[in-house]
């Protein structure tokens, strides 16, 4: 019998394109997995690479299907899975019925936003070239620090 490539039932997480890979190479799932999350720091091109192979491919009981139907088909399933994932995401953040609201003070907000404009605006003016003497990565962790100390002295005020 002739292998074929296609997306796994059986071993799969999100599409099976990874299962269905590993059974195709005839290698371990995880080290395709790994393969995918590495190349997906890469500029996203793992990302973009699995959707478009999970296009592609066609489910291992769909391999005598017209490839059209099979575009289509894996098409809506990735609708259709998307929605739930973000319907699993909205409950997860969800909060439970009765739980108090966190309070917010006036100048929470003035804050953050305050924080955000200053990072940008460091950012801009390293892209530009004005902190040639200075290495931006070492100011990373002051600017945690700072965004910390705000909200225990926010939170312990309120």
């Amino acid at each position: 019998m002739e292998k074929r490539l296609h997306r796994s039932e059986t071993d799969r997480l999100i599409g099976g394109v990874c299962g269905g890979l590993a059974e195709y190479l005839d290698v371990d799932p995880v080290f395709v997995r790994l393969a995918f999350i590495l190349l997906a720091f890469a500029n996203g091109v793992g990302i973009i690479a699995y959707v478009a192979l999970w296009i592609i491919m066609p489910k291992t009981s769909r391999l005598q299907t017209p490839a059209s139907d099979v575009f289509r088909e894996n098409v809506d399933e990735i609708q259709q899975r998307a929605r739930e994932m973000g319907e699993e995401m909205k409950g997860a953040l969800a909060r439970p019925s009765g739980a108090p609201r966190l309070r917010q003070g006036p100048g929470s907000s003035l804050l953050v936003g305050g924080l955000l404009v200053l990072v940008g605006l460091l950012l801009l003016m390293s892209n530009l070239g004005l902190f040639w003497w200075f290495e931006f990565g070492r100011l990373w962790p002051i600017i945690l620090i700072v965004a910390g100390l705000a909200l225990l002295f926010m939170k312990r005020r309120s």
